[in-house]
């Protein structure tokens, strides 16, 4: 009876014992650790400028910075300014969080939508052997460069990324550009959604009103289907160059020049700039054949 005795007295201390680390790990560890062992949770992480309340789900968490853990779904994540910041406006979105990873949040409130920014980071396990990385940006159509090399115009989906530590950037013209650090993981999928700010101090420059170059004879193209149902011309052969204007799929011009993949056309009378070859046809003018006469 003794020995009864004994093992049970041993299992209601290990049950004591396990209940006092569980309430540990929920209550006073960082990041509710133990908690994420029994369950399909996954960290929020919150910051902005200036520091806000933050709202899940309409119910107060706390104020920023903060970390919290939460069970795998979608929130609407809200973040209010303080009193004193009543010239700023809020802002609201919805957050995944995936089991044992971290969303980040980032947000620089500002007095208008269109000055503030920020982005949303996640990490979604996925069946590839490599690192991926999803970018998709408010507006669209801007340049997404991963460690200083140029990857395409928003929305990108980048493959077979390696493991490690990367630098990720965003830019656009009239915006001012974002840049972050990222680490990436094998097997999982990095998410960023980019919220840009436009540039205030933002000048267009004045319209190319090159002379038509006489060296080379005319010919035509047109421009195709594109992602963002546009397309821009630049005033250099080039993603860095300054927009010029934009045209549509459809549209037919002259062009004159053709540098790296890049064609010059007259998109208005004595106005020229570049688009880029990817999203254009050139159009193959046939001269008539002569017929025997009879």
């Amino acid at each position: 009876m003794s020995k009864m005795a004994t093992k049970l007295k041993i299992i209601f201390i290990a049950i004591l014992v396990f209940v006092a680390v569980f309430i540990i790990g929920q209550f006073f560890l960082p990041d509710k650790y133990v908690v994420r062992l029994f369950a399909k949770t996954g960290t929020l992480r919150v910051e902005s400028v200036p520091k806000t309340s933050v709202f899940v789900n309409s119910a107060f968490i706390g104020q920023t910075p903060l970390q919290l853990s939460l069970k795998t779904d979608v929130y609407t994540v809200k973040l209010v300014p303080e009193a004193s910041e009543a010239s700023l406006i809020s802002w609201s979105g919805s957050v995944r969080i995936f089991e044992n990873t971290t969303t980040y949040v980032n947000r620089e409130l500002a007095s208008k939508d269109l000055l503030s920014a920020g982005e949303v980071i996640s990490l979604e396990k996925v069946g590839s052997d490599k690192a991926q990385i999803w970018v998709s940006t408010d507006p669209n159509g801007v340049i997404v460069s991963l460690d200083g090399e140029d990857r395409g115009v928003s929305p990108v989906f980048m493959d077979n990324i390696n493991q490690g530590s990367h630098e990720l950037a965003v830019r656009g013209e009239r915006f001012l550009p974002r840049t972050i650090k990222i680490n990436t993981v094998e097997g999982y999928k990095l998410t960023a959604d980019f919220k840009l700010a436009i540039d205030e101090n933002y000048k267009k420059p004045a319209p190319n009103k090159a002379k038509k170059p006489i060296s080379k004879k005319p010919q035509k193209l047109m421009i195709l289907d594109t992602p963002t149902g546009w397309l821009r011309v630049r005033e250099e052969p080039n993603l860095n160059a300054s927009e010029s204007a934009q045209v549509a799929p459809g549209d037919e011009f002259t062009y004159f020049e053709e540098q790296n993949n890049w064609y010059q056309i007259e998109y208005e009378i004595d106005k020229l700039g570049w688009v880029y070859g990817d999203y254009i046809e050139i159009i193959n003018e046939t001269t008539p054949t002569p017929t025997p006469e009879e």
